[in-house]
């Protein structure tokens, strides 16, 4: 990870200068698209830094040193204030935009999971005059062609492990009765005609009379076997 132009090797650095260089704004460029509330809506140009440090909120401010040297961008003279943090692997890989930050805090992890399980792309779209105070919108969804083709041959989309089964465990006739209590006046009634197997009991009897597959079929299993 750099915020540098690199000096041994020439074909990295047209790179950088063709997709890792914030164009000037500020002073330089007041009418830039990155200018809001007149500063750079994405910080630049950095501060000159000579050495890489960890901020209070555990992003990392990579080192900018100031070679005194310049390149030409355009009708510009740019510095290393201007060079945008990059991955020289990745520049030279793709040949293209990306930027790449470095954070040690846990907030990552919640960053990440979010990111994963966000679901689809979607985008809100409005069509003609809204003549309601509640406007007609159409939640769409894009599925880009690798996800369809993973719907397509049936691979799963995630994985629990271990996965988890809430199972109904209760005492000899303590299993749980729910009636409506202004149908129901005659509590005994109730319990005199109520006839009802839980998990937990149907379990039993099927181990009473099933055969021998049906009695090595864990508690946990049983749904899979009896329905």
């Amino acid at each position: 990870m750099s915020s540098e132009f690199p000096t041994n090797n020439d074909d990295l650095l047209e790179l950088i200068k063709s997709y890792m260089v914030h164009r000037p704004c500020g002073v330089h460029n007041s009418t830039a698209p990155c200018m809001a509330n007149g500063a750079c809506s994405k910080g630049l140009p950095k501060p000159f830094r000579e050495e890489t440090s960890i901020t209070e909120d555990s992003y990392a401010r990579t080192r900018r040193r100031n070679t005194r040297h310049t390149y030409r961008i355009g009708d510009k003279d740019v510095d290393n204030q201007w060079v945008i943090c990059y991955s020289p692997y990745l520049t030279w890989k793709y040949r293209c935009h990306i930027n790449v930050e470095s954070i040690a805090s846990v907030k990552a992890v919640k960053y990440i999971y979010k990111y994963v399980y966000k679901g689809h792309d979607r985008t809100t779209m409005q069509f003609g005059r809204s003549i309601d105070e509640i406007k007609l919108y159409l939640d769409a969804r894009y599925i880009s062609s690798c996800e369809a083709m993973w719907h397509l041959y049936l691979f799963d989309m995630q994985e629990h492990i271990p996965a988890v089964v809430r199972l109904q465990v209760h005492l000899p006739n303590e299993q749980p009765i729910i009636y409506r209590a202004e149908e129901h006046l005659d509590m005994q009634a109730v319990l005199a005609e109520y006839d009802h197997n839980t998990t937990l009991t149907a379990w039993f009897k099927a181990n009473e009379v099933g055969n021998e597959d049906i009695r090595n079929t864990l508690y946990q299993n049983f749904s899979s076997k009896m329905v």
